[in-house]
């Protein structure tokens, strides 16, 4: 009948607009995850931070209400919760690692398979310096080209750039590498910087080597830039090539690197 018709149509089109409705809806969505994302790459923020832009992507501020307007005064808008840590003990150090998270003992780190392990471990494990040097003692500098095939992101290299400055002591390099050569045989400090200076110079030398190094080094940041101007500098002082190692192989690998025309040609890599 008539009747039975029009009420299938209204069905229909009631259907249609539930259809458009849950399709616009996820369009918005899409898009809100998207511009979420494009806002945690140019902020450069770390992993976790990018993870907890994208989940709260949805969120949108509600208009703080004017007093004149009545309200009362109460809680306007949204805000999220600071990530806090329990205050520090009277007299106490507080510490430097991030709040809110516990940071990863390095016995906990395992050596990487991929460019998705090590990216994964950096930013989730690896949250203090300490940490960081030790995971960068458990890769082979040699093995980087096949651990990083498909690629190293920008703000991982810069980590690591940074990290590798720090553990050799940036300005103090110089003067580092100085006291530990003219250490007594048997010094356990001296061995353990040079042993950090072969580390240094093993990851400056084969980051070149891995997939999509030219991309990496095109966003790299200013702060990182510093850094490698200390790190080669340092590395160019005549006292780190005679650097107390424990083992005839570990001295010739560590002369070999530290090389005037090994180093410059490294230092234009860096700067093509």
């Amino acid at each position: 009948t008539l009747a039975t018709a029009m009420a299938d149509d209204s069905a229909r089109i009631r259907d249609l607009h539930l259809g458009m409705a849950d399709a616009m809806d996820a369009d918005r969505k899409k898009q809100e995850i998207n511009d979420a994302k494009m806002r945690a790459v140019a902020q450069r923020v770390d992993y976790d931070q990018f993870v907890n832009l994208v989940a709260g992507a949805h969120l949108k501020p509600v208009k703080p209400v004017d007093k004149g307007e009545g309200g009362g005064g109460g809680f306007n808008y949204f805000v999220m919760p600071p990530d806090t840590a329990a205050p520090a003990e009277a007299g106490g150090a507080s510490s430097a690692a991030p709040t809110g998270k516990a940071v990863a003992p390095a016995a906990s780190l395992k050596v990487p398979k991929t460019g998705i392990d090590f990216h994964k471990a950096w930013r989730r494990q690896c949250k203090d310096e300490v940490t960081r040097a030790a995971y960068l003692r458990l890769v082979d500098p040699q093995l980087l080209p096949t651990i990083f095939q498909a690629e190293f992101e920008p703000d991982v290299f810069d980590g690591v750039v940074q990290s590798l400055d720090i553990l050799l002591g940036g300005e103090d390099l110089p003067a580092r590498a100085r006291e530990a050569a003219g250490a007594p045989a048997g010094n356990e400090a001296a061995e353990a910087f040079a042993e950090d200076v072969l580390l240094a110079a093993g990851w400056l030398t084969m980051l070149p080597e891995v997939n999509r190094f030219g991309l990496a080094l095109e966003f790299v940041a200013d702060d990182t830039r510093a850094a490698l101007a200390r790190l080669f500098a340092g590395l160019r002082e005549g006292a780190c090539a005679r650097l107390p190692l424990s083992s005839e192989r570990q001295r010739a690998e560590l002369a070999d690197l530290l090389q005037r025309p090994a180093l410059d040609a490294l230092v234009e890599k860096y700067n093509d």
